[in-house]
């Protein structure tokens, strides 16, 4: 399917489970969705589901799934590298106010139910629009859906020298959102 040239593509689901619980879990499971555009948001999407029951594992995960220029030198996340302390402090303060921000772009949460995550697998949805770039080479700007929010949020990436997609600009998916109610 050619989407580049402007065209508009259709919302593609990516389902996501389990959970892993171990960054070399991470990685393998990385690797296989982020070979499209819509796989590299949901791998990072996973890493802010991963991030209320294991904040260093998330950190790391985040590392391993964003683009290269994100990245300083750490002990986290591939080849030793860690996100940079701007972005890390970024994640820290959004996930400790909206500890289900992560939740809410997984298909069947609400504010109503407290973001609880349904039965696995989970979907992440995604969209783009005729203006989002080469689904093909990228850059590529996606919109992934919120149930905390009016409008999908979006989220760029582009393929590294691997083949692998990785997001380069995310800060809307650490917006807030709205409070649950339960």
């Amino acid at each position: 399917m050619d989407l580049g040239g402007g065209r508009h593509a259709d919302p593609i689901v990516v389902t996501i489970s389990p959970l892993p619980d171990s960054l070399d879990r991470f990685f393998t499971m990385h690797a296989e969705l982020a070979t499209t555009p819509e796989g590299g948001a949901a791998a990072l999407v996973t890493a802010l589901l991963l991030y209320p029951e294991a904040p260093p594992l998330a950190e790391s995960c985040l590392a391993a799934t964003v683009d290269a220029g994100l990245l300083a030198p750490g002990n986290a996340g591939s080849q030793k590298r860690a996100l940079a302390v701007r972005d890390l402090a970024l994640v820290r303060r959004q996930l400790a106010q909206n500890p289900y921000l992560g939740a809410s772009y997984v298909q069947g949460t609400a504010p109503d139910t407290g973001y609880a995550l349904p039965e696995p697998p989970w979907g992440i949805l995604c969209t783009a629009n005729p203006y989002s770039g080469d689904r093909d080479r990228g850059p590529y700007k996606l919109f992934v859906a919120c149930s905390g929010a009016a409008s999908p949020r979006p989220v760029s990436v582009r393929r590294d020298p691997s083949g692998l997609w990785r997001p380069f600009e995310w800060s809307s998916l650490l917006v807030g959102i709205r409070a649950p109610t339960q």
